[in-house]
């Protein structure tokens, strides 16, 4: 049962952290040419190319992450419902 605990607290540690970082992206896109170099379209790209990747990479996560902690949870439940059943 511990086991599952640990897996479901570092799972959501790790959706925090992804969705802190999309939100940093997701602000950085709309900062984007506030800095000056709107006429360096080359740099503009390369910019959005590197925030459109750091979206999509800790989308994923934040993704795999839920998952994770979906299943820890089933998986504490059914071990909660085991030791129930053996105490009984």
């Amino acid at each position: 049962m511990l086991v599952s605990s640990i897996a479901r607290f570092n799972a959501i540690h790790t959706m925090n952290n992804a969705s802190m970082n999309m939100m940093n992206a997701a602000n950085s896109f709309t900062n984007l040419s506030a800095f000056g170099g709107e006429h360096d379209l080359a740099m503009l790209h390369e910019k959005d190319k590197r925030l459109s990747l750091d979206l999509a990479s800790n989308s994923l996560l934040y993704k795999m992450a839920y998952l994770q902690e979906k299943a820890a949870q089933k998986r504490q439940q059914q071990e909660f419902k085991r030791n129930l059943d053996v105490t009984i």
